[in-house]
């Protein structure tokens, strides 16, 4: 197994290379095409993609690395893999609200052990070896509830309507990419419920980030924490909590609603 202590100094170096990047491209007259399945593509995501699957090759060369800029349907996992998402949120990147983020992740066993997200317009930097105090304010009132700019869905509108039906108090606050995740690192949110479509690049890094702060993913389809190196690279509709209590509190509505009307 890799020594990720070890490790971490270089691929925060890596992760920093490849927002500088990404920086230099936002800060210009960019412009940017749509990939295959209608993403848009800018010259920031080939440019942080290259950075980093570079660096990893030379960090850990006998590791595999997948990509969502390389990645394939026929790919076959190893055990233990790099998995990357260059810059989370081109959307925002391309709206120029700052929202997105560098994504680098472990996945061993179906699982995320070690994960890093930057955000690249402050560098601030997010990691699952972070030192953090778990002495945090457990007020539940009103419930602080973390969503996409870009995203929202009638399931998330919905989803609203059922809490305040519910007679749940509840404020949202609104984020872009894998920052909602870090939302709740950061404790300026509770939960983090998605009920569209992403793929494991996308939260994969912040959720193992978010398991060393104490909170975790839950799928909404089997109610059990995500898992990875699925055949099919889509996640499921999930929910994040910030932390235990959160999910003993919420987590019976959420099924509730998840059964009722999903």
């Amino acid at each position: 197994m890799l020594d990720f202590n070890k490790l971490l100094p270089n691929l925060k170096d890596l992760s920093s290379k490849a927002s500088n990047s990404i920086m230099e491209i936002y800060n210009s007259d960019f412009s940017h095409k749509n990939k295959d399945d209608g993403s848009p593509l800018t010259l920031a995501d080939e440019s942080s993609n290259n950075i980093i699957i570079e660096g990893l090759k030379r960090i850990t060369p006998e590791i595999q690395i997948i990509s969502e800029e390389t990645f394939n349907n026929d790919i076959s996992y190893e055990d233990g893999y790099w998995l990357i998402d260059p810059l989370d949120g081109t959307k925002e990147f391309i709206n120029r609200n700052g929202d997105f983020s560098v994504n680098i992740s472990f996945i061993y066993m179906h699982q995320t052990i070690f994960g890093i997200v930057q955000r690249p317009t402050d560098m601030k930097i997010w990691t699952s070896l972070d030192k953090v105090s778990q002495t945090k304010t457990e007020e539940t009132e009103p419930l602080r509830i973390v969503m996409s700019r870009s995203h929202k869905r009638e399931a998330d509108t919905m989803f609203l309507q059922f809490l305040k039906d519910s007679g749940i108090n509840y404020v949202l606050v609104e984020k872009g990419s894998s920052l909602k995740i870090c939302a709740l690192c950061d404790d300026e949110a509770d939960i983090y419920p998605r009920f569209g479509p992403t793929s494991e690049w996308d939260i994969a890094a912040a959720d193992a980030v978010l398991e060393s702060y104490g909170g975790s993913i839950y799928s909404l389809e089997s109610f059990e924490k995500i898992k990875y190196s699925k055949k099919n690279i889509l996640n499921p509709p999930f929910i994040a909590y910030r932390n235990e209590l959160i999910r003993e509190v919420y987590s019976q509505k959420v099924e509730e609603y998840v059964k009722k009307l999903l």
